[in-house]
C-alpha cells in the first residue's frame, strides 16, 4: 500500500505511537544513566516531618549490616551521660597533630578505614559512620544528614549523624566531628533536625544551641577546628540539606529487594528556600513523568487502531 493510501488518521496514529515511543527510550536512558539521583525524593520543607515517619512507601532508614566490626567503646547513646561518652570517645580516636598527612581512601574497605581515623584526623563523614555504628551496635536506627553548598559540589559541606532514641520517641541529631548535641535553646530537649530546620526557618538561629560538654576544652576537642555554628549558621549550609538513608557499599550492606539494593528511596533532599539541590534530582523525575506519559499515549494509540481495524474487518450486519 502507497502512502498516499493510508488514510490520515492511521498515518497520525503511526507518528503519535513513533514520537511517543522515542520519548520513552529517551526517558528511559537519562533514568538509568542517572539512577543514583532518581532514587532522591524530594520533600519541601513544610512536610519536613514526613522524613521522620517510617513508612513501607517513605522510610525513615534502611536497615543494614557493617562490612566489619569496630568496638570502640562508648555508652548507651539513649542517655544523656552514655550519649556524651561516646561522643567524647570519638573524639579520642582521632588525633589531631604529630600525623602524615589526611586519610586515604584509596581502595577503601572496611579495615583500611579502622586503620585511617585512628592514624590520621578524621572527616566529618568519618565521625557520622562511627557514631552510626555506635548506634546499630545497640539495635538502634540511625542515618546521616549532608548539609552541602547549592548543586552538590563534591568534597564540601559538612555531614552530621541523627539516631532514633526509642527512650524518648524522636530522632536526635549531633554532630559527631565536633562532639556536639543540637538542642533547643528553650527547654534544652535534643532536637530532631527536621525540628532544627523548622526552628531555624520560622524562629532563627537562636532557637538552637550546641551543647559540647566538657569535650571542646580538651586538646582533641580544641584540635577539630571551626565549631557546629559555623557550618549550619555562618556558611548557611542549611540551606541545602539531603537526608542519606545509606551508607557506601564498603562500609555496610543491604538487602536486595525486587532486584535492588534496599528500598528504591536512599534519601531526601529537603527544599528550604528555593531548588539548590543537583539538578538531576528534579530532572530524572521530569524524565519518569515523560516515560509515564509516553507509554499511556502508546497504549491508547494502539487501542484506537486496534478497534479501527476491527470495525473495518467487521461484516456489514444483515438488514434485511
Amino acid at each position: 500500500m502507497a502512502q498516499s493510501d493510508i488514510p490520515s488518521h492511521r498515518r497520525n496514529s503511526y507518528f503519535a505511537i513513533v514520537l511517543a515511543g522515542g520519548l520513552l527510550i529517551a526517558a528511559a536512558l537519562h533514568l538509568w544513566s542517572q539512577r543514583y539521583y532518581a532514587r532522591f525524593i524530594p520533600v519541601p520543607l513544610s512536610l519536613v516531618s514526613w522524613v521522620d515517619e517510617d513508612t513501607w512507601l517513605l522510610p525513615a532508614s534502611q536497615a543494614a549490616a557493617p562490612m566489619g566490626v569496630f568496638d570502640f567503646g562508648g555508652g548507651d547513646i539513649t542517655t544523656e551521660a552514655g550519649l556524651r561518652a561516646t561522643l567524647d570517645r570519638i573524639q579520642e580516636l582521632s588525633p589531631t597533630k604529630v600525623v602524615d598527612g589526611m586519610s586515604d581512601y584509596t581502595d577503601i574497605t572496611f579495615e583500611k578505614w579502622v586503620q585511617e581515623v585512628q592514624a590520621k584526623p578524621f572527616f566529618c563523614t568519618d565521625a557520622t559512620q562511627l557514631f552510626i555504628l555506635a548506634a546499630w551496635r545497640q539495635g538502634l536506627m540511625a542515618r546521616e544528614w549532608h548539609l552541602l553548598p547549592a548543586g552538590w559540589p563534591g568534597g564540601q559541606g559538612h555531614s552530621v549523624a541523627e539516631f532514633y532514641n526509642p527512650s524518648t520517641g524522636s530522632w536526635q541529631t549531633v554532630d559527631a566531628q565536633h562532639g556536639s548535641i543540637a538542642r533547643n535553646a528553650g527547654d534544652g530537649h535534643i532536637l530532631a533536625l527536621s525540628e532544627l530546620l523548622t526552628r531555624y526557618y520560622r524562629e532563627g538561629r537562636e532557637s538552637i544551641t550546641f551543647d559540647y560538654g566538657p569535650g571542646r576544652d580538651t586538646e582533641a576537642g580544641a584540635g577539630r577546628g571551626r565549631m557546629t555554628e559555623w557550618y549550619f549558621f555562618d556558611n548557611n549550609l542549611l540551606r541545602t540539606p539531603v537526608l542519606q538513608l545509606r551508607q557506601a557499599t564498603w562500609f555496610a550492606s543491604v538487602k536486595r529487594r525486587w532486584g535492588m539494593s534496599g528500598h528504591f528511596v536512599i534519601g531526601y533532599p529537603i527544599v528550604t528556600n528555593g531548588w539548590t539541590h543537583h539538578p538531576q534530582v528534579w530532572l530524572t523525575k521530569m524524565s519518569a513523568l515523560v516515560a509515564v506519559v509516553a507509554s499511556m499515549i502508546i497504549v491508547v494509540v494502539l487501542i484506537s487502531v486496534a478497534r479501527g481495524r476491527r470495525d473495518i474487518a467487521a461484516p456489514p450486519a444483515d438488514t434485511t
